[in-house]
């Protein structure tokens, strides 16, 4: 039975944007400067609870831990357990006048759990995670409105740019009758990278049949 006590750490991210616009940019960051507001919050969360077996592989050990499975090793003062789960992919359409678009994209998330071997009563240990995300969109600068029906392009650039004229912001398009871009495609590309405080937790063995037990409780969290 672990107790993972509550992190007001959280999860701190960092997330970047490149991008070929002539005239769009990101607003963070630009034009803002103090005002009239003083915006202020605070969150305190509650200590989580859950359940988690170990059992002998050939290789190692399998930490189940709730309804997850991680595989892991001996190390240092006990067991360490991973696991990465990642995605990739892309979507592309190219019209036969010359038109394309395409947009790729991949993120992997890694969890790591630490174990350390009991002395007495209690076991310990800590968890942390972190993930990274990429999304690359592409698509042609200038193009025919004749030839696809359509005249603003699908990467979007309005999301996450602005241009400003008189005085004022604006969303960024993709225009098919103008150059927007410094390139013949324009592209954006988004990456966010969050790296989650460890949390330390305390465990403590539960009295029975390790097998039933875990499946009675192994779902029971809060």
């Amino acid at each position: 039975m672990i107790v993972v006590p509550y992190s007001e750490g959280g999860v701190t991210c960092d997330e970047s944007l490149d991008e070929n616009f002539d005239a769009g940019f990101s607003p963070v960051g630009e034009d803002g400067g103090p005002g009239e507001w003083t915006y202020t919050e605070d969150f305190v969360g509650a200590d989580a609870i859950t359940f988690f077996h170990i059992a002998p592989t050939s290789s190692g050990a399998v930490l189940t831990w709730g309804d997850a499975a991680y595989p892991g090793v001996a190390e240092g003062d006990g067991w360490t357990f991973s696991w990465e789960k990642s995605t990739s992919g892309f979507d592309e359409a190219e019209h036969e006048d010359g038109y394309t678009y395409r947009e790729e994209y991949d993120s992997s998330a890694v969890v790591n759990i630490h174990i350390a071997q009991a002395v007495f009563g209690e076991v310990t240990g800590t968890i942390s995670s972190t993930s990274t995300s990429h999304y690359d969109y592409s698509e042609s600068d200038k193009w025919d409105v004749e030839d696809t029906d359509f005249s603003t392009g699908v990467i979007p650039s309005a999301e996450y740019l602005v241009y400003k004229e008189d005085g004022e912001l604006y969303p960024q398009v993709n225009d098919s009758e103008e150059k927007d871009c410094d390139d013949t495609d324009c592209f954006i590309k988004l990456t966010t990278d969050c790296q989650g405080d460890p949390s330390s937790f305390t465990a403590q063995h539960v009295d029975g049949n390790d097998v039933l037990l875990y499946n009675d409780f192994k779902d029971d969290a809060q």
